[in-house]
């Protein structure tokens, strides 16, 4: 793993907020398309740095102001995530922040070493749902987030707002996306009592710990958090879980391990989330469907960069599969198959 370099003021900076502490390194963690992530080590441990991404499809959504924000009040709610350490400005001008280091996997096809996969098929999902109902069963007001979002009109905006980012960046004729578009218009649910969104709420951007039991040790990835409805996390969470999903999947790495099995289904998912929050999930279809429709007009992004030469990653690669099986799924979601 290749060794960065800290600037002068991300050393001063450190020395102002952990003293004590140092001298770090720094190395990748991950990167990509979401905020990039980094570990700061020395002799004692670790940290956790977060920094935008060099080439960010939409640079609004990758601000560090608001992901420290919803971090820092998240400390005082009983809501599985890092201890946020602080915020500053590296040489550039580019925001960062700094949070501790969590122990737990992010899984994708795969589980951990010496990890029994009947325990981890049974625990995953029924942890990955306590976890999302604590966050939105949050008191988002009292932790002091009563202007971090629009809860206001936030469904009527949805199809919108996403149809725009959709033409901002297209380059390929893909009927299904106006098709689905519709269905959700015409199909909206009645509006949900807001609470604090992830946005994009999944595997990855959760870390699992296999000791006596099962569970989420933290909620991480916060970039495309809000206040709004709050099943849009539990709509892309269950879209990518489990078996039921076409032969030709789309991005078939994410949530792979919920393919093992003896994992519980979608519905019995949805079910423990209705319990835990008193929240219908009457209308989980039209929530999959927006979840995939919505995710394909995101990452249509990314592909367009890769066609310029912007992005070369596999990912990036697959996109050219992916974002139409994002939207024949959604479609399917929809029953418009």
């Amino acid at each position: 793993m290749s060794t960065l370099t800290i600037s002068d003021r991300l050393n001063g900076w450190l020395a102002e907020h952990l003293p004590g502490r140092g001298p770090f390194e720094l190395t990748p963690l991950s990167g990509g398309n979401s905020n990039e992530t980094l570990r700061l080590s020395d002799a004692k441990g670790d940290f956790v740095l977060r920094r935008p991404p060099a080439d960010a499809i939409d640079p609004s959504a990758h601000s560090m102001e608001r992901e420290f924000r919803i971090i820092e009040a998240l400390n005082g709610a009983d809501v599985p995530s890092p201890e946020a350490i602080g915020l500053g400005t590296d040489e550039d001008g580019g925001q960062f922040l700094v949070m501790e280091a969590v122990d737990g996997f992010a899984l994708t096809d795969h589980l951990p070493d010496g990890v029994d996969p009947g325990r981890a098929a049974e625990g995953i999902g029924p942890a990955l749902i306590d976890a999302l109902a604590k966050l939105h069963n949050a008191d988002w007001q009292a932790l002091g987030l009563g202007d971090f979002g629009r809860p206001e009109g936030f469904l009527d905006r949805q199809v919108p707002r996403w149809t725009k980012q959709y033409e901002r960046v297209r380059l390929r004729n893909l009927p299904r996306f106006s098709q689905v578009g519709r269905w959700l218009l015409d199909n909206l649910p009645p509006d949900q009592p807001p609470a604090i969104m992830h946005g994009d709420f999944h595997l990855d951007n959760s870390l699992i710990t296999f000791g006596d039991e099962v569970k989420v040790s933290a909620i991480i990835d916060w970039e495309m958090s809000t206040i709004g409805d709050p099943l849009f996390d539990l709509g892309i969470c269950l879209a990518f879980w489990g078996p039921d999903r076409p032969e030709q999947m789309a991005m078939p790495r994410v949530q792979g391990v919920s393919r093992l099995p003896g994992s519980p289904s979608r519905r019995e998912l949805a079910a423990r989330y209705e319990e835990k929050t008193g929240r219908s999930v009457e209308n989980l279809d039209w929530y999959m469907a927006m979840a995939f429709w919505k995710l394909a007009a995101i990452v249509e992004g990314a592909y367009a960069q890769y066609t310029q030469g912007l992005l070369d990653t596999e990912y990036a690669v697959r996109l050219e599969h992916d974002v139409p099986a994002l939207l024949d799924e959604a479609a399917g979601f929809a029953g418009l198959d």
